[in-house]
Formats: C-alpha cells, sequence, structure tokens
C-alpha cells in the first residue's frame, strides 16, 4: 500500500505540474464523452506454485467483451484529465505440472482462469489531443465472474462459472498508452494486486484435477491491447466542422 500510495501521488504530481504549465496556453477546457472496445492479449508475470516460479509463456486472446466509457477534460490541446467506467476480460493460460495434478484426469493439463471484471479508470493525456498523444493512468476493477477451464490432451473436460468468487481479489492497476491519428490506440497495463485471493483457505475447494489450494498459485497479470476510437470522439467532431467549413 505505501508503494501505492507513492505511484498515486507522483501521478498526481505530474498531472498537476503540466496542467500549470498547458493550463497557460488556454483557459477554455473541453468536455465530452467517448469510448470504445479493445482486444487483450493477457498473461500472468512469474508464476509460482507455492512460491517455486514456474515456467509460463501462453498468452490468452480476449476479443470480447472489453468495453470503456469516458468523460474527458481536455486543458487546451496538450493536457487532459479522463474517468469513466469499464468492463473487462482479464486472465491467463499455465500448464499444472504433472506433480500437482491428482490423477481425476490422466495427460497433459492446461488451465484457462479468467474474471468478468466492472473497473472505474483515471488518468491523464499528454500531447496533441486531436492527433498524436500519450496517456496513463490507475484502475481499481472489481471482479463479478469467474470463469475456469480445464483441457486435458488439449480437449476440454470440464469448466465451471461462478459469481462474485472470493477466491480472486478486487485488482488495482496501472495503465500506459499511445493514442494514434483516427482513433487506433495502444495500451499496457499491469496489475498491482495478485490475481487469487491469499486468504482462499486449504478448507476451501481446490483447484479442479490438481491438489492445489486457489492461493498457493500466486502471479499478477499484465496485457496488452489494441483499442478503437476510446478517446476519437472529439476529432470526430472537429472533422465534421471542418468538413462543413470547407463546403
Amino acid at each position: 500500500m505505501v508503494k501505492l500510495r507513492k505511484l498515486l501521488f507522483t501521478v498526481l504530481g505530474i498531472c498537476a505540474f503540466t496542467l500549470s504549465i498547458y493550463g497557460q496556453e488556454s483557459r477554455k477546457s473541453d468536455f465530452y464523452f467517448s469510448g470504445g472496445m479493445e482486444i487483450i492479449f493477457s498473461g500472468m508475470t512469474a508464476i509460482k506454485i507455492n512460491n517455486q516460479e514456474i515456467q509460463n509463456d501462453v498468452i490468452r486472446f480476449a476479443p470480447v467483451f472489453n468495453g470503456q466509457s469516458y468523460i474527458n477534460m481536455d486543458v487546451g490541446n496538450h493536457f487532459g484529465l479522463f474517468a469513466g467506467v469499464s468492463i473487462r476480460n482479464i486472465g491467463f493460460i499455465f500448464d499444472v505440472p504433472n506433480e500437482y495434478q491428482n490423477g481425476e484426469y490422466s495427460g497433459s493439463m492446461r488451465k484457462k482462469m479468467r474474471t468478468y471484471n466492472v473497473g472505474l479508470p483515471v488518468g491523464f493525456k499528454l500531447g496533441n489531443l486531436n492527433s498524436f498523444f500519450i496517456y496513463g493512468g490507475y484502475e481499481i476493477e472489481q471482479p463479478i465472474h469467474y470463469k475456469e477451464k480445464t483441457f486435458v490432451g488439449g480437449s476440454k473436460q470440464d469448466k465451471f462459472s461462478v459469481w462474485f468468487s472470493d477466491r480472486v481479489n478486487v485488482q488495482q492497476s496501472v495503465m500506459f498508452g499511445i493514442q494514434f491519428r483516427e482513433g487506433t490506440n495502444l495500451k499496457f497495463k499491469y496489475y498491482l494486486t495478485p490475481f487469487f485471493n491469499e486468504s482462499w483457505g486449504s478448507d476451501q475447494a481446490n483447484i479442479k484435477g490438481t491438489n492445489l489450494s486457489y492461493n498457493q498459485l500466486t502471479g499478477n497479470v499484465f496485457y496488452f491491447s489494441l483499442n478503437c476510437d476510446i478517446f476519437d470522439t472529439k476529432r470526430k467532431i472537429n472533422r465534421v466542422k471542418r468538413a462543413t467549413f470547407d463546403f
């Protein structure tokens, strides 16, 4: 929590400093809504079982459903703030080592685990807000639906899902992105909170097909994503105005 507070104070300091600089160029602030979809490629850093790191380089592809809506405040043409709401499909894939399988299934076992989260992001934008800029921020996400699939030898053997499971933690994350012309957007996000709840007890259900409790599996999710039209509303309006004026 100390590191998180330091990070937040640093971000707020950068925002305040930048705002004081760019706020001098124009006293007018533009407020507008924007939003869009994102296609996510996620994984987990340093997956550990009982504090022993295991090899894992599988990337999870999540094209649906990932949406976000923002209210924006642009101060001049080079600095802005945003806040909003999102719904996001995040998770990871890992191969269960043979020594942790309980014999229920025979063969190589792969797990796919994910949650749907409702998030509240806040952040800042810096650059040419009508063309190319970077942005960063913080987001807190509440998992609302957990799903787990079990594959053995490449074939799906089991799946289950549950609403509001305490297997997983409320997630806190930081993000960094680049917005290109015409709305294309690349983003990187790292989750500061471990995916599974370390308080999940040994008296509760194990991971299906293994002798592992959920709190024995640790790691933090990260992802890269391709986004469309997240901050593009203002530019669309400006293009319409220019087209009307030219006509």
